[in-house]
């Protein structure tokens, strides 16, 4: 039998799913595994789509628990608020500290948002809930007046599902760059922009918040746009755990190519908390997907003495952007197609990736 090693994951996100999945492997390996996660994952790819209330929440929600159960992984309900790399400990939100040999990190990505209660943040996904609630009650004698900040791929998909219900009345897109889609190839943009406008989507690029309040956005400019609720999908950074000493930098935990932490061999990072160093990486959910299986050769490997794997990012990702009303936009590098076809491609792979962890 290989000696016993305390494995900690931080957090449920893709790439930890993945290794609760396989806990067996880590087990045959020796790790005496603990997860400190909520209780529950939410699933980015159908985020948008159940925020504005075209699909059901149960679509996109995964019970962390009983995955860990049925995987007989030790699960702590909670969030890890402190890390002391040299004691090798981690703090929880009640104040338990726990010890580890090995400690992993994924938990995701924030929105810097206002404060308020029409504010919402993109990220993390459970805050989207807010903004499914206040689309129940259309205010008084008209429509919803909705505000997205940034034209990325989550605020797009926002705006394009706010614009398609009946009882909205005024959605606003802002973007800091030239144009709207700027990460997608040219027709696809053009393609995108003519969608949007169809819509009745108010579309302002070179917009450039300073403020963001409950019921306005200020721009550098001074001008005031109203709205009922604004949704702010830009500015996505790393938790303040991954952001803070000692083991955090300003773009979250610096990994290497091995997904280790640039000065602590026994620390790893995947997602969007992590900042991989070999290259600038998005954060997009794909990322967490791909590392997930690195990560557990990574694990598996460490415990055998065998050489660390490495994360190399694919050039072309397939990325599919669901905007409602039956249609979606699938890329991959300069291919693209807009329409029924593309949304049945992505509520397929949807579907396939949430039942792997479903049971």
């Amino acid at each position: 039998m290989p000696p016993e090693r305390r494995l900690l994951l931080v957090g449920a996100g893709h790439a930890h799913l993945h290794l609760l999945h396989h806990a067996s492997r880590l087990d045959a390996a020796g790790y005496r595994t603990t997860l400190v996660a909520p209780a529950w994952f939410d699933y980015s790819g159908a985020a948008s789509g159940i925020a504005a209330g075209d699909r059901d929440p149960a679509e996109g929600r995964l019970d962390v628990a009983a995955l860990a159960r049925r995987n007989r992984v030790n699960y702590r309900q909670g969030l890890v608020t402190e890390v002391d790399p040299s004691a090798r400990t981690a703090t929880t939100d009640d104040g338990s500290r726990l010890g580890w040999d090995v400690v992993s990190f994924n938990i995701g990505s924030v929105a810097d948002v206002g404060s308020g209660e029409g504010v919402v943040g993109a990220k993390p996904l459970v805050d989207l809930a807010r903004l499914r609630e206040r689309l129940r009650v259309p205010p008084a004698g008209r429509g919803h007046h909705l505000t997205v900040v940034g034209a990325g791929a989550s605020g797009i998909e926002l705006a394009a599902h706010l614009a398609a219900r009946d009882d909205t009345d005024r959605v606003r897109l802002l973007e800091r760059s030239l144009r709207v889609g700027a990460f997608l190839p040219p027709r696809a943009a053009l393609r995108l922009t003519r969608l949007l406008a169809s819509r009745g989507v108010q579309v302002l690029t070179q917009a450039d918040p300073v403020r963001i309040e409950e019921n306005a956005v200020v721009l550098r400019d001074g001008t005031r746009l109203p709205h009922d609720t604004v949704v702010v999908a830009t500015g996505l950074t790393a938790p303040p755990l991954a952001t803070r000493a000692p083991l955090g930098g300003p773009g979250g935990f610096a990994v290497r190519a091995t997904l280790q932490h640039r000065d602590h061999d026994d620390v790893y990072a995947v997602g969007d908390c992590a900042d991989f160093l070999p290259a600038p990486l998005q954060r997009i959910g794909v990322h967490g997907v791909r590392q997930g299986p690195v990560l557990l050769t990574a694990l598996e490997a460490r415990a055998g003495g065998a050489p660390a794997p490495v994360y190399r990012p694919q050039k072309r990702v397939l990325s599919i952007l669901d905007l409602g009303g039956g249609t979606a936009l699938a890329v991959r590098g300069r291919w693209w197609w807009l329409g029924r076809s593309s949304l049945a491609l992505k509520r397929r792979i949807d579907r396939r990736w949430l039942a792997t962890y479903k049971g």
